[in-house]
């Protein structure tokens, strides 16, 4: 019986444990009143543990997932300010996100002043690069 015990205890794999625990049960058909009791408490002290152990998992699943919607949540800070680049997009992005046919609908939009000033971001650090708040216009 001890030697089950050990092998539940040392499995590597769900497999191998699987196969102690079948092995526990079938010990458990032709064990004794005494070893029947002994076998119940192991059995119910390794769901307690595998419990556990799942709880602790649950946990950092959890704080792997939230970790991944902070990540998303990226800004970018231009002369003190944060800009969510979730809100701001370059205009190759725009065009994907909102159907435009090209880039150049977006410069006309902008020396027409369609798109406000302050949803456009110039930033030289860059090179210049130009990013459109991702809003529809017109």
């Amino acid at each position: 019986m001890e030697h089950i015990f050990k092998r539940m205890r040392e499995a590597g794999s769900l497999a191998e444990y699987e196969a102690a625990s079948n092995e526990c049960l079938d010990y458990f058909q032709t064990a004794t009143e005494a070893e029947r009791e002994v076998i119940g408490k192991f059995m119910v002290q390794e769901a307690e543990e595998l419990l556990a152990q799942s709880r602790e998992t649950r946990k950092k699943a959890d704080a792997l997932i939230a970790e991944y919607h902070k990540s998303k949540d990226v800004n970018i800070e231009i002369n003190g300010q944060k800009y969510p680049l979730s809100e701001w997009v370059t205009m190759k992005e725009y065009c994907r996100r909102f159907g435009l046919k090209n880039t150049m609908i977006i410069n006309n939009w902008i020396s027409r002043n369609i798109i406000p000033e302050e949803n456009i971001l110039n930033i030289s650090q860059l090179n210049n690069l130009r990013l459109i708040k991702a809003v529809p216009y017109k």
